[in-house]
């Protein structure tokens, strides 16, 4: 009885933890006085993995008219309750804002910030208020500040509060809303009201559901002293228990998949006046471009290096590639890339001076040296990937960022090229910029371009090994790394201290002993690095036994989608090919007990395959592995296959052989 008692007892502390632990607050949407139920919050139900929760958040945007002028004012009210250790970084924020370093009169302000954090003691509840000492700014770059602020005795239970306002000079450009954060929301709130003048474009996207309200009200601006009265138009989103929008290796910028609500200015319509349209267009954007003198004027700057050029011999070099490879490798001699990419590039004499720049500004100079070896080339403006894709709903200049150079062929094709390549080679350009629509600007020729596949990217092996009676493998391997493996192959050389350290981490990551190790190319600008290793590795053996993995060097050891379900896209970098050989000579006196049967698999659309097929003939094993993906973005209802795709090949690779003495 005593036992059933315990028993009985358990299960109802259990039930109470349980309880606890799978709490939904009711919404609170007061700020400074936050409810019993958010402090004694310790888990959030929907997701119990979360090291904080959004309980509310809103946000207002409306109009006034000041300094004769219109001017948005955003005010933006949080409340966040800290769940595990992990979640008290949310007490540290920051506000990026405009304010041009030129002083220029168009700016925003970061204004009437107030922040608390409340906790739970004793059964009280205890704020403490922010100081202002803990304010502070900081410019991000030419054009951006932002201002930080970090709130004090935050732990895990505390609810951080925080709210501030951004006056924007910027009225004809509404500052986008993101429902979802990186962290689960229970309540999120937008209300803007536009005044009549301003014709908006709408967009919401997003998988979430928003409560949303569109109607007219009346809007009062005060202007010069008198009182006017108009039409607006007002819209309230409202998003309830929204999931977290995490970020991984698989996607380029979570952004893209926020639920959100964007507004880009269609026209004026102010009484008396004609109406003026904001409506954009791709030949507009080229042309503004065009004339814009950061950019357009940049394309007929003079090449700087024009007398130096004459020492690389062009005329005697016969291919296009040839010499484009000549001036882009005298070029990266000169300048070198500072990490950062651009659209514009107003300071390229300056670049040319400390012999550093962005890519626009290398880019610029890049085709003025072209130019004068009679290459055309042109601007191919973009979005990167980890920007956020180009809207298809309307045309945009805000979301280009910035630009490769696209270089014409003797063949009519195009091979593309940035300033912030060191690795690669033509077509071979960092995968951020290898989007699947960009623009190539040219007077009376722009069009369209597709990044996402250009360039070969093949990893190709050969290996011829011998198995010793004592389990040892001797043996050499000779691999042409292609593309984006040559790429990568040369930043982890360089990476390295010097080559001991680079053999040392290759002969840890295999787990074999590297005897001689020789690559080509490493330095040089092309699209291809060889390499050459005589190595040696111990297999398992027991007693009469001898185990191995046939393939000696595996393309992969896990599946790296291991979620049950997935609510995102799966993207990759890049289409790529691996292809292995492996010959091996097995021991005298040893006979094959077990051997991987072949396999041959494809993904349900047919766009990735993989096949690993094997010939015995006496003391002689031959493996032939190949994979081929093509496909660069799988929606979450293609994620089921994709990941049993994966299972079966990580299987694949762990596969041994058996060798059994006779």
């Amino acid at each position: 009885m005593k036992n059933k008692f315990i028993f009985l007892l358990a299960c109802l502390m259990a039930g109470q933890i349980y309880g606890q632990e799978a709490s939904i607050p009711e919404i609170n949407t007061k700020f400074g006085k936050p409810s019993d139920e958010e402090l004694k919050m310790v888990a959030y139900a929907p997701d119990t993995t979360a090291i904080a929760v959004v309980l509310c958040k809103k946000t207002d945007a409306f109009y006034d008219f000041v300094a004769s002028d219109f001017r948005l004012t955003y005010t933006y009210e949080t409340k966040i309750k800290v769940l595990k250790s992990e979640g008290t970084s949310y007490a540290d924020v920051s506000i990026p804002y405009y304010e041009d370093e030129s002083r220029s009169s168009m700016k925003e302000t970061v204004t009437s910030i107030d922040a608390s954090a409340y906790n739970l003691e004793k059964d009280k509840t205890v704020r403490t208020k922010m100081k202002r000492e803990f304010i502070y700014k900081e410019r991000l770059n030419d054009k951006y500040m932002h201002v930080k602020f970090s709130i004090p005795n935050v732990k895990v239970g505390t609810v951080i509060e925080y709210k501030y306002k951004i006056l924007s000079d910027f009225y004809f450009n509404i500052n986008d809303w993101s429902a979802q954060q990186s962290i689960p929301t229970l309540y999120t709130e937008y209300n803007i009201t536009v005044p009549e003048y301003f014709k908006f474009n709408l967009d919401v996207r997003g998988t979430e559901r928003l409560e949303t309200t569109d109607e007219s009200e009346g809007v009062n601006l005060s202007v010069g002293g008198q009182l006017l009265q108009c039409n607006g138009r007002h819209l309230c989103f409202k998003g309830r228990k929204l999931p977290a929008l995490h970020d991984d290796n698989y996607i380029w910028c979570v952004s893209d998949y926020s639920t959100q609500v964007n507004f880009e200015l269609g026209g004026l319509d102010f009484p008396g006046a004609l109406y003026r349209s904001f409506t954009q267009t791709w030949e507009n954007i080229d042309r503004a471009l065009l004339d814009d003198s950061e950019f357009g004027g940049q394309l007929k700057i003079r090449n700087p290096f024009r007398e130096e050029m004459a020492s690389l011999n062009l005329d005697k070099l016969k291919s296009t590639e040839e010499k484009i490879g000549a001036i882009y490798t005298f070029l990266k001699g000169k300048i070198a890339w500072n990490e950062e990419y651009a659209l514009y590039g107003g300071k390229s004499k300056k670049a040319v001076k400390d012999g550093i720049g962005n890519n626009a500004e290398i880019n610029f100079i890049l085709m003025s040296m072209l130019r004068d070896a009679n290459i055309p080339s042109f601007p191919v403006v973009m979005s990167r990937r980890n920007m956020g894709i180009l809207p298809y709903s309307h045309p945009s200049a805000q979301k280009l960022n910035t630009f490769v150079v696209g270089i014409a062929n003797t063949d009519s094709t195009f091979v593309y090229l940035d300033g912030s390549v060191r690795d690669g080679y033509l077509n071979i350009l960092p995968p951020v910029l290898m989007v699947d629509r960009a623009r190539m600007i040219a007077p009376e020729r722009s069009q369209w371009v597709d990044l996402s596949k250009t360039g070969k990217n093949q990893l190709r092996s050969l290996v011829n090994a011998t198995i010793s009676p004592d389990g040892k493998i001797y043996g050499n391997r000779n691999t042409n790394y292609m593309g984006q493996y040559a790429s990568a192959f040369r930043k982890n050389y360089r990476a390295a201290k010097d080559s001991a350290e680079f053999i040392s981490e290759l002969a840890s990551k295999e787990n074999i002993q590297i005897s001689l190790f020789n690559a080509q190319e490493i330095n040089k600008f092309s699209p291809q690095v060889k390499e050459t290793i005589i190595f040696e590795k111990q297999a398992i053996v027991n007693d009469s036994f001898i185990y191995l993995n046939p393939l000696i060097f595996l393309h992969t050891e896990k599946n790296p989608f291991t979620q049950a379900e997935r609510k995102l896209p799966v993207e990759y970098p890049f289409a790529d090919q691996i292809v292995l050989f492996v010959n091996l000579t097995l021991p005298e006196g040893y006979t094959v007990d077990e051997l991987p049967k072949p396999l041959q698999i494809k993904t349900e659309d047919g766009q990735g395959m993989c096949r690993y097929m094997l010939n015995l003939q006496e003391n002689k094993l031959a493996i032939n592995y190949t994979f081929l993906f093509n496909k660069l973005l799988y929606l979450p209802t293609e994620y089921i296959g994709l990941q049993n795709f994966w299972k079966i090949i990580a299987e694949k690779n762990n596969e041994t052989i058996v060798l059994k003495k006779l």
